[in-house]
């Protein structure tokens, strides 16, 4: 398993440009790691969103990479998600879930069920271009280079526990941080 911070910290690491869509406890720790908060989309109010947010700015904006930040318990709420970003096919967007051993993103309670969930076996059958997954951070940092370089979408499943508790939100509102991206992009062109 890898600790959740350095996993957060290895996506910052890669990012370079890319627009970032973030939730859950995933948003809490990207918060406190990400260099270009001017780029990131943040879900506080709508948390199995990520993914057809997602979407919308990869198709919206084919020329950009957009990454996803999401967590297993928020994407159960919405699984259908996979199939609609693999069927519309957006070559610019990996979407990244944390499978949280810990549990720390429900407050520790396990949600009935999901360890059953083979949720490489479902980005595989919705049939997302590429598939990974990670338990250890070298393999995910080195792997993370040819994730960022690849066609997607790309589905990659990082286990992680937390070891901290859960960090605070970030104190801009959804908004605010859609209007800076928004205006950021604008000014991009």
């Amino acid at each position: 398993m890898i600790p959740s911070i350095e996993a957060t910290k290895a996506v910052n690491f890669h990012r370079q440009d890319s627009l970032v869509v973030s939730t859950s406890s995933s948003l809490r720790e990207w918060n406190t790691i990400s260099t270009r908060r001017d780029l990131d989309v943040d879900l506080t109010d709508c948390m199995d969103r990520a993914p057809a947010v997602g979407l919308g700015l990869a198709l919206a904006r084919p020329g950009d990479k957009v990454l996803v930040l999401d967590c297993d318990a928020t994407l159960r709420t919405d699984m259908a998600c996979m199939a609609t970003i693999a069927e519309s096919n957006p070559e610019n967007l990996v979407h990244f879930v944390f499978d949280d051993s810990s549990n720390k993103s429900t407050g520790g309670t396990p949600i009935q069920g999901l360890d059953h969930v083979d949720l490489m076996s479902m980005a595989n059958g919705a049939g997302y271009a590429k598939t990974y997954e990670f338990d250890k951070l070298e393999e995910f940092l080195i792997g993370m280079e040819d994730i960022m370089k690849q066609p997607g979408p790309i589905f990659v499943l990082v286990k992680v526990f937390r070891e901290e508790e859960i960090l605070p939100f970030p104190e801009r509102t959804m908004a605010e941080g859609f209007a800076e991206v928004r205006n950021n992009l604008l000014a991009k062109g």
